[in-house]
């Protein structure tokens, strides 16, 4: 696991690295949560600050690299730097709920209601049956103004209603075997299910035009997902889970999992080098995809939910 991580790492140009937690950027969040009537500190159905952790060191790293995007409604930003911190903590906000919906079959599987209701209740208006899911549907309604754009705010829109959905196909398809000629499967349900899609669109900023980097949309929504595969197999090994995107590929492919992680961190790798060269004829969009890269792998490195400070790299 070591050998691998560390070649994954060096082939995407980024090194282990652990980053402080910004515990005054997380403060500025939980105050934000608090403004807009969000649940921060609920016990029920399960303790949400440690979502909200999550999502303040994403926006810390993975949100961190770019320049300045449009203005969140309901946080002023005075100046490029307020401008680009209000957009992080819009970022933050947004994993942490969204992180927190995708806990909840594991983690309480009697709110599934709540789940297959969400679609509803967002096209009709409605409030959603917990408060975390009703923060989630509240930012998603910031999106067009978020993203600067109709194409960007609706990609990223559709594919957080596609993360819902994966989530409830992923609990109720737990003892499903997987057909050996099923080769896209695992790729189509993850895509959905990493909210691939949004993310990608995150790593631009609005003054940077989609047509300069729409064509590379399904390679960094499948390196989203596959950056996180590679380097959440450690602790998911520990944790014995076995209906991850791994576990369906070595099933698929009768292969060993560890012989299935060493070919996911190659892939990525390739696609890695296949982003950047759709990438090179915009020097803007080719330079915030790397910096991104840098700050996905730190916000995996440090969050000590992926427990690869004991891989020693």
């Amino acid at each position: 696991v070591r050998a691998t991580i560390r070649r994954f790492l060096a082939g995407c140009n980024t090194q282990y690295k652990v980053v402080p937690f910004d515990h005054t950027f997380y403060q500025e969040c939980l105050d934000i949560a608090v403004q807009r009537g969000y649940p921060v500190s609920s016990t029920k159905p399960f303790p949400v600050l440690t979502y909200l952790c999550l999502g303040a060191l994403y926006g810390t790293t993975s949100g961190a690299h770019n320049g300045i995007y449009g203005k969140t409604t309901r946080c002023v930003a005075t100046s490029e730097d307020d401008t680009r911190r209000a957009f992080r903590i819009w970022i933050a906000l947004y994993t942490g709920y969204a992180t927190f919906a995708d806990d909840i079959p594991r983690r309480c599987p009697q709110e599934m209601p709540s789940l297959h209701a969400f679609h509803d209740r967002f096209v009709k208006g409605e409030k959603q049956e917990i408060t975390e899911l009703d923060a989630l549907a509240d930012l998603m309604r910031e999106v067009p103004r978020v993203f600067g754009g109709t194409v960007p705010a609706n990609i990223a829109m559709t594919s957080t209603l596609d993360f819902i959905t994966a989530t409830i196909i992923e609990a109720e398809t737990k003892d499903m075997q997987v057909s050996p000629t099923a080769k896209r499967y695992a790729s189509y349900h993850r895509l959905m299910s990493a909210v691939g899609k949004a993310y990608a669109i995150m790593v631009f900023s609005p003054e940077i035009p989609f047509e300069e980097y729409i064509q590379a949309m399904l390679e960094i929504a499948l390196f989203i997902a596959n950056v996180n595969d590679v380097l959440s197999f450690y602790k998911e090994e520990l944790a014995g889970e076995s209906t991850n995107r791994v576990g369906t590929i070595a099933a698929r492919k009768g292969i060993s999992r560890v012989e299935a992680f060493e070919e996911l961190a190659d892939t990525s790798v390739e696609l890695y080098e296949t982003i950047l060269s759709i990438l090179e004829d915009s020097p803007r969009a080719c330079e915030a995809f790397k910096q991104f890269t840098v700050g996905y792998a730190a916000f995996h490195t440090t969050f000590e939910r992926y427990q690869l400070v004991e891989v020693g790299l």
